[in-house]
């Protein structure tokens, strides 16, 4: 997965660079295809907000969460994204073409 990670008006540590690439990890294998996303944490004035974004082929999936603690944040974020991925990708697989049934036999 190639992930970009900005921090906006903070460092980000490298302990908390390797949290989010290890909950990142998670989504990489929901498919086969390579993800390319982007994570931006930044501070509001109560919360820590992680912002996210996942491109594929002709899709664009976006997620934010807020939380007091940044990693909390993160979890959070990357369970929304995780989500909206298996969705997408459950809709992908309804909406191929299935083999016919064959008829009841009697």
């Amino acid at each position: 997965m190639k992930l970009t990670l900005t921090g906006r008006h903070f460092e980000i540590t490298s302990h908390l660079r390797q949290h989010v690439e290890t909950k990142a990890a998670k989504l990489e294998h929901l498919t086969d295809h390579p993800i390319e996303g982007g994570i931006v944490l930044s501070h509001d004035h109560v919360n820590e907000v992680a912002e996210g974004n996942i491109h594929l082929s002709h899709t664009v999936l976006t997620a934010r969460a807020e939380d007091p603690d940044v990693y909390a944040a993160v979890n959070e974020l990357v369970d929304r994204l995780e989500v909206q991925l298996r969705r997408h990708f459950d809709k992908i697989q309804s909406r191929k073409r299935k083999a016919p049934e064959p008829p009841p036999a009697d």
